[in-house]
């Protein structure tokens, strides 16, 4: 007994000895983790380093490269507000994710962010916006430079996607990159182009049926407005670009006139026209269109390949759009309900014309009016651009068999199509006014990534690793190393 007491008390002696080492260790090392927790954090509070990392997949916390682009060529002071009692930002998850991107911001020495509390600051929102104009309000974020203001809608930072099919919300997007940057362009800039939205052919209303276009464009600095050519003796100085979008019946003789002096001195025209079914004729704008090249057809286009239209639905034609020197990346469009684009054989040396879209050889153009003739057989052109050289300065032409892509409708309808084709029409202004670093910062999800399973196999084989296997792994780890501890 006594000899087998001694080898207990050994083997007591050698656990007591390694158990109080590993506690002193785990104790030492967690003292030593809290430490240097403290210290990076206090660091990064004080600015001295940026120790933060962007894990996210869709890198919700960073700035692209064209942000960064804008911001490096600020040559102007720029104020970010955020109308919020700090303690408000500090315990809202949304409002933290924005402040965290716009510390962004602030790392260009031209951009300064500053969260003030109206409550608490009287007179601050009539020092940020004098005139009143801009409603702004507590909960708001403002971007201003000199006596430029933008205020930044909802809808402008977050919005929601829905499953139009069911009316369920199915994910959030984070736009806030695209509205902020955007709206220091436009306060930065110098000049604001005004692009008009004609009226009185049954067009949309801008403010009604094209308003997140509307947002897009003024992001880019631009005005946008609305116009009555019947009413107006010519197209106004200031414009632009002159945008007929969905008309349903012609212009007059005196409008087209009036198009035509604009053209003729530089002018630049996108002119978006649908498919319709009471198939009126447009002999105003053909005449107009002819000293383009340029005519139309009045016929629905249709695909009869399932891979290039929306499911169930062939006259909403997807369509490849490479880049070109009008447009320069790759897009997909959706165009539904759309009629087709001809270009003239009466070529003349002083006019360009650049085919964007085509839809494929197995399409069809079916006409309205079955009595005119045979259907237009693909490949059918779906949108075209023009550079005229033949007057008094270059004018271009936007010219497409599609309106609604572009409107409200189309986003609910259609969703991330909408994004693709508004991108497209913002970047085919750039082209018209020589513009570069157009913001079109894509929408970052906000949904959490998950792992699908495709088969009732992987998510078997998934359980079993989880459930079994691994469990099975660590606890025989476990027995092992605690049999060469007893052996010590």
């Amino acid at each position: 007994m006594g000899k087998i007491g001694n080898i207990m008390r050994s083997i007591n002696k050698r656990s007591l000895k390694y158990g109080s080492l590993s506690i002193v260790l785990i104790a030492a090392a967690v003292a030593v983790a809290i430490i240097v927790n403290l210290l990076v954090t206090a660091i990064q509070d004080r600015g001295i380093i940026n120790m933060k990392f962007d894990l996210t997949s869709s890198r919700l916390y960073s700035i692209g490269d064209t942000t960064k682009e804008i911001l490096q060529q600020l040559d102007k002071d720029v104020e970010i507000y955020g109308l919020f009692d700090i303690g408000e930002i500090n315990s809202n998850l949304s409002l933290k994710q924005i402040k965290e991107v716009l510390s962004q911001y602030e790392k260009y020495g031209h951009v300064q962010v500053k969260y003030l509390d109206p409550d608490k600051e009287p007179g601050l929102i009539n020092e940020i916006d004098p005139t009143g104009l801009k409603d702004i309000r507590k909960g708001d974020f403002v971007v201003k430079s000199g006596s430029k203001v933008r205020k930044l809608l909802a809808n402008e930072i977050y919005r929601t996607e829905y499953d139009y099919q069911t009316g369920q919300a199915t994910g959030a997007s984070f736009i806030g990159e695209q509205g902020f940057t955007g709206a220091i362009k436009y306060v930065a800039s110098d000049k604001t182009p005004v692009v008009y939205f004609t009226q009185g052919h049954e067009e949309g209303q801008v403010e009604s049926n094209y308003t997140l276009l509307k947002t897009q464009l003024e992001s880019n600095n631009y005005e946008v407005k609305s116009i009555n050519l019947m009413i107006e003796e010519k197209v106004p100085e200031d414009a632009e670009i002159l945008i007929v979008a969905s008309p349903k019946i012609d212009i007059s003789v005196q409008e087209k006139n009036k198009l035509k002096d604009y053209l003729k001195n530089g002018g630049k025209a996108v002119l978006l026209f649908d498919s319709l079914e009471s198939n009126p004729k447009f002999p105003q704008f053909e005449d107009l269109l002819a000293e383009y090249n340029i005519g139309l057809n009045y016929d629905k286009v249709k695909e009869t390949d399932p891979q290039r239209y929306y499911p169930g639905d062939p006259s909403a034609v997807v369509l490849d759009v490479p880049a070109s020197n009008v447009i320069q990346r790759e897009y997909q469009l959706l165009l539904a309900g759309s009629r087709s684009i001809k270009v003239l054989k009466n070529q003349k040396d002083y006019i360009t014309v650049t085919s964007l879209m085509k839809t494929s050889a197995k399409a069809v153009g079916e006409q309205i009016d079955k009595s005119v003739g045979p259907d237009n057989q693909g490949p059918l052109d779906l949108g075209v651009a023009v550079e005229h050289n033949g007057g008094t300065k270059q004018s271009k032409l936007l010219v497409m068999g599609n309106g609604l892509f572009i409107s409200d409708a189309a986003r609910q309808q259609y969703g991330q199509y909408f994004d693709y084709g508004n991108n497209f029409f913002t970047m085919s202004l750039s082209w018209m006014m020589d513009k570069k670093n157009e913001v079109v910062i894509e929408a970052k999800s906000l949904d959490t990534e998950r792992l699908n399973m495709t088969s009732a196999a992987q998510a078997n084989t998934v359980a079993l690793l989880t459930v079994i296997v691994f469990p099975l792994l660590i606890l025989g780890f476990g027995i092992f190393v605690w049999i060469r501890r007893r052996h010590l």
